[in-house]
C-alpha cells in the first residue's frame, strides 16, 4: 500500500506530495471538489428511494458538497470520509450552519476505515481516482459494504477504445468494464459527460487555483516553483478532461 500523503496526490491530481498542506488555500474558493452534487443528487434520486431511510456512504468525500446536498433534499443519513483535515473541518462546519444532523463527516484513510464500516445503500466514489487500487479491487473491498439491493456511484473517467492517448491512472472503458464484472458485479446506467452535469466550468477553476498559487507563490517565494509545477500539472489535467478523457458516472450493483 502505498502511503497516504501519495494516495491523496494521486486523488487530488498532484505529481509532488509537497503540496498537500496547501490544498485547503489553493482551492478555497471551491465548495465542490470533483464530482458535482447536483449530478450525483440526480442520479440517486433516479436509482434509489424511500430515501429517508437511505444509508449513504461518501468516500474521498472531499469538503462535502455531495453529502450536504443528499442529506439536505433527500433526508437521508450520510457519512463523508476524507483524508484532508481541512476539508472534513470545512464539512462538518457547513452540515452545522444548516442543521443536518444525519450528515457527517470525519477524518481518515479511506483504504482503512472501510475495513470497520457496516453496510450501506448507495457507496460513492466521486471523482478521486483508483485510490482504493484497481477497480476490480475497489468493487471486491467495497462488496462487503454494499447492501443487497445497493448501488455504488462511480463518477470518474476512462479513454476510449481506439484512443491512443496513455494515462498513468485512466484506463480504456473495456478494460474498466471487464474489472467492473470480474468483480461479480454489473453497470446499471451510465450516464456520459453533460447527460446529468450543465457545464464542468473548467476556466473558472483553473483562474482560481492560479490566483491562489500566486498568492502562495508570494508568501512563500522559496517554494514558488511548487506552485508553478502544480498550476501547469492542473493546466495538462483539464486538457486532458477536455480532449481525451471521457467523463463518466456509472452505477453499478
Amino acid at each position: 500500500m502505498i502511503s497516504l500523503d501519495d494516495s491523496i496526490a494521486r486523488a487530488m491530481d498532484c505529481e509532488n506530495t509537497e503540496i498537500i498542506p496547501f490544498l485547503s488555500y489553493i482551492l478555497q474558493d471551491f465548495t465542490e471538489i470533483g464530482s458535482s452534487a447536483e449530478s450525483i443528487l440526480k442520479i440517486v434520486k433516479i436509482h434509489t428511494s424511500n430515501y429517508n431511510n437511505l444509508q449513504v456512504l461518501d468516500l474521498g468525500c472531499g469538503k462535502g458538497a455531495v453529502s450536504i446536498k443528499l442529506a439536505q433534499y433527500l433526508n437521508c443519513q450520510c457519512l463523508g470520509i476524507d483524508a484532508i483535515p481541512e476539508f472534513i473541518k470545512f464539512a462538518n462546519d457547513w452540515a452545522l450552519a444548516k442543521n443536518l444532523k444525519k450528515c457527517t463527516f470525519r477524518c481518515g484513510d479511506i483504504r482503512t476505515e472501510i475495513q470497520y464500516l457496516g453496510k450501506y445503500d448507495v457507496i460513492i466514489l466521486g471523482s478521486i481516482g483508483p485510490v482504493l487500487g484497481s477497480y476490480f479491487q475497489s468493487m471486491h473491498l467495497l462488496d462487503k459494504n454494499l447492501n443487497r439491493k445497493g448501488v455504488i456511484v462511480l463518477d470518474d473517467g476512462y479513454l476510449a477504445d481506439d484512443n491512443k492517448f496513455q494515462h498513468e491512472s485512466v484506463i480504456t472503458k473495456s478494460q474498466l468494464i471487464t474489472e467492473i464484472v470480474r468483480a461479480g458485479m454489473q453497470i446499471q446506467h451510465e450516464y456520459i459527460g453533460d447527460e446529468i452535469s450543465n457545464s464542468t466550468g473548467y476556466d473558472k477553476q483553473l483562474k482560481d487555483i492560479e490566483k491562489r498559487c500566486s498568492e502562495l507563490g508570494d508568501m512563500y517565494p522559496e517554494k514558488r516553483t511548487l506552485f508553478d509545477d502544480y498550476i501547469n500539472n492542473q493546466k495538462q489535467e483539464y486538457l486532458n478532461l477536455e480532449n481525451h478523457i471521457i467523463c463518466s458516472t456509472m452505477v453499478i450493483g
